[in-house]
């Protein structure tokens, strides 16, 4: 038998073990877990650890819970979770969003015509200028038909007849080039210009229209426009076969192509129509002078892109810094106005040159008279430095002197002199020292003292070098402010500039003079020790001088003479009490503001001031409402204790991150559980509070409902029926949920009191319920189920404990 009882015993402690091990694998230290402290990577560990042992993300919330971790510490997982599973959500729909849409093969467009290079180098100047949303360069058909314009297939003519005989065409050259007018037949007009085929329509139509130049009259027309294929091949974006209007320019194919590649050249761009080149465009003229070149397109004329010759790079103090492409015959002049020439500070007599020489490099220098005439090679890089930042001529006064600041070092000018142009010294100067910080060839500093006096009065004067700055300073300047400071019962207390003959009487004038709080019976003055006694404890003297009833200081005051650094104190009357204001509302005679007759007036004595309860009054319902010790009057917040402790738990709220914001808040006031109807029947007791400042005591109307809220079928506000049963209205709100946890239900009275469900073995006794209560019924705990791998793995676990037992029994 106690063998039996014995691995029983052994069985039972392992099965324990091995639950716990279930429930904490890979979990045991969250209690101590602070998440502010985790990664993003540590918080997947956490959870794929939990995951792994069979929890879902809730059940690790009750978890952390039950093993003591804090509420917010779980808020703060439960917000990193959720952050987390979005982004990876996010990630996964935008991959399958890419995956669904089709590539697009259009041109990124671009805010500047200025395009970084694919090194990430500098920028390349120009290529992006058919990139830009801005540009366009579509074709304006508001415009006279041009007189080059040939016509051809696919050409709308309008032909408008007027006068004594009306009659309006709308004829499209066919693909033969020919339009037919009714009765007259083809007339061919592939090839002509507009005003050519003006003339051959007008020739025509005088066979049917015989009036036509006396009375009759005829206006010929462009209409609809054909389009035009036009080959775009070489160094561009997309090169390939584009349709477009035939008003179009080569800017426009460009523009539809994607404009030149990295590699293409935008100096030299050839136009080829029928196999002769008829144009070569640079685009620098448009980017600098605005000239919007390029001759309208016809259909099958090919646009060649030729690569880049020479690219030469410039950077350092110029306007466009950056990459540009020359042409064979460019000087350093030109790419000097390419890039806008000098900026503020440059060093322009000589320029720099970085150049590739062979199989290394080589830096050559040219001075300005040779920009017009160095030409550049592919690859250069040119370096425009800026000046020295020193000054040649400068001295600098500062301090006591009527125009400090930077002056002009001339020949033979002197201490003296100069002080002399910054108008002379102030009359605070202090006489005994100058300086004159002198900067020595081998960049350290030498420090030339002077008295100011000496050179003032010309008996001395001292020699200056270039970048010299001299200093002189204010009587003020060596010395503390020196201030007076009045505190206590004064209108404005605060700090005073200090002056000679300031008397106590002064200092109280000058801060507002008295309050009503003031005391009468001394002024304190409290004055620095400006020389120690050997063995002296004492720490300052103090001066006390006697006050009238009328606030009228003493003769003695009157003749005080403060001192800098004196302290002035108006201490506060021990007699004076501003009125301490409560409030009663509700249902009693004569609700509103009462001041506090005595210190220890009761809420018993309040009703009888105010008449007492009317004959609706609901007594058990009654709440005093006080206010916290965070209460501060508006822009008043004297009591420094309160502030420190609001402070305290700002502080803690901000390094808690997610705390939400009614945990922030401080509630100024709160309410009191009173038994109103005990005070009435027995005042001046225990139950009959002694009245604060700012306490509102409220006595409400009879009620009759009560409220229930929580783990019920449908919460609601029911109506009280005289039953003091909580099962009874539990019953009327459709009875508790699956989840609820009736033996933790506890009731809100309407007075603020608050009582719980109480339980003696098997037996509950349920709080009774009044009129204006509020019912509140909680959920129960989660709690995580085992799943049945884990349920198998601890049961063969047992089995196989239970084997060695026995094993070790026998």
């Amino acid at each position: 038998m106690k063998k039996t009882l014995k691995s029983f015993s052994l069985i039972s402690i392992v099965f324990l073990c091995l639950m716990q091990l279930a429930a904490g694998q890979g979990l045991d230290n969250l209690s101590s877990l602070n998440v502010d402290d985790l990664s993003d990577g540590q918080i997947r560990i956490l959870m794929e650890r939990a995951q792994s042992s069979g929890y879902s993300q809730s059940q690790l919330e009750v978890l952390a819970r039950a093993r003591g971790m804090s509420e917010l510490q779980i808020n703060k997982l439960r917000s990193r979770l959720s952050l987390l599973g979005d982004g990876v959500q996010e990630g996964v729909q935008e991959l399958q969003r890419l995956r669904e849409e089709p590539v697009s093969l259009s041109i990124d467009p671009f805010e500047s015509i200025v395009a970084s290079s694919e090194s990430g180098g500098p920028e390349i100047f120009g290529r992006s200028i058919f990139n830009n949303p801005q540009i366009s360069f579509e074709p304006s058909y508001n415009i006279p038909t041009p007189e080059n314009y040939l016509l051809g297939p696919g050409d709308e003519i309008i032909i408008d007849v007027w006068g004594a005989s009306e009659q309006n065409y709308q004829l499209t050259v066919s693909p033969e080039g020919s339009i037919r007018i009714p009765n007259l037949g083809p007339i061919y007009l592939n090839g002509l210009s507009i005003k050519s085929a003006e003339r051959k329509v007008l020739a025509r139509l005088k066979q049917i229209y015989s009036s036509l130049g006396q009375n009759t009259f005829a206006d010929i027309s462009l209409g609809q426009l054909k389009t035009i294929k036009v080959n775009i091949v070489g160094e561009v974006a997309v090169p390939g076969t584009y349709t477009m209007s035939s008003f179009s320019s080569v800017f426009t194919a460009l523009y539809m192509a994607g404009g030149p590649s990295e590699d293409g050249t935008l100096r030299s761009i050839e136009v080829y129509r029928q196999g002769d080149k008829i144009e070569e465009i640079d685009l620098f003229k448009y980017l600098f002078k605005g000239q919007l070149s390029g001759q309208i397109l016809r259909d099958q004329d090919v646009i060649l892109v030729p690569a880049y010759e020479t690219r030469v790079g410039i950077q350092g103090r110029v306007k466009r810094p950056g990459i540009y492409e020359l042409k064979s015959s460019e000087t350093v002049s030109d790419l000097l106005e390419y890039a806008g020439g000098f900026s503020k500070g440059a060093f322009v007599e000589e320029l720099r040159i970085n150049r590739i020489n062979g199989i290394r490099r080589k830096i050559m220098t040219i001075s300005d008279s040779s920009y017009e005439t160095v030409t550049l090679i592919n690859g250069d890089e040119i370096l425009v430095g800026g000046i020295i930042n020193e000054f040649e001529n400068r001295v600098v006064v500062s301090g006591a002197v009527y125009r400090p600041g930077a002056y002009e070092l001339t020949d033979n000018l002197t201490l003296a002199g100069l002080l002399n142009k910054a108008e002379g010294v102030k009359p605070d100067v202090f006489q005994g020292r100058g300086l004159i910080w002198r900067k020595n060839e081998d960049r350290t500093f030498r420090n030339i003292p002077f008295l100011v006096s000496e050179v003032v009065d010309g008996s001395a004067d001292l020699p200056l070098n270039p970048n010299d700055s001299i200093i002189v300073q204010s009587i003020f300047d060596l010395q503390n402010q020196m201030i007076v400071s009045v505190a206590g019962e004064v209108r404005r207390p605060g700090s005073l500039q200090y002056a000679d003959s300031l008397t106590v009487e002064d200092a109280i004038f000058l801060s507002g003079g008295f309050k009503e709080s003031a005391a009468n019976l001394f002024v304190e003055v409290s004055r620095r020790l400006t020389e120690e006694t050997e063995g002296s404890v004492q720490s300052s003297e103090v001066y006390n001088f006697a006050i009238d009833g009328d606030l009228k200081l003493s003769a003695e005051a009157s003749t005080f003479l403060l001192k800098p650094f004196d302290l002035v104190v108006v201490r506060k009357s021990p007699f004076f009490k501003k009125q301490e204001i409560v409030e009663v509302e509700g249902e009693v005679r004569f609700p509103g503001k009462y001041a506090l007759k005595t210190t220890d007036e009761r809420i018993s004595d309040l009703l009888k001031r105010s008449g007492g309860l009317t004959l609706n009054a609901y007594p058990r319902g009654g709440t005093l409402i006080r206010r916290t010790e965070y209460f501060t009057k508006e822009k008043d917040d004297t009591d420094v204790a309160t502030r420190i402790r609001r402070e305290d738990l700002s502080s803690i709220f901000r390094r808690d991150t997610l705390a939400v914001e009614g945990q922030r808040t401080f509630r100024a006031q709160e309410s009191i559980g009173i038994d109103l109807v005990k005070i009435i029947s027995n005042p001046g007791t225990k139950h009959d509070l002694i009245l604060k400042e700012g306490d509102v005591l409220s006595v409400p109307r009879e009620l009759q409902t009560v409220r229930i809220r929580g783990e019920v079928l449908y919460p609601s506000t029911v109506r009280f029926d005289g039953s003091s049963k909580l099962r009874n209205y539990l019953a009327q709100s459709g009875g508790t949920s699956d989840n609820a946890k009736l033996g933790k239900s506890y009731v809100v009275y309407a007075n603020g009191s608050a009582a719980k469900t109480k339980r003696f073995l098997w037996f509950r006794g349920f709080p009774k319920i009044e009129p204006g209560a509020e019912i509140i019924v909680p959920k129960k705990p989660q709690r995580s189920k085992l799943s049945t791998q884990e349920f198998l793995g601890i049961s063969s676990a047992i089995l196989s404990m239970v084997l060695v037992v026995d094993r070790i029994s026998n």
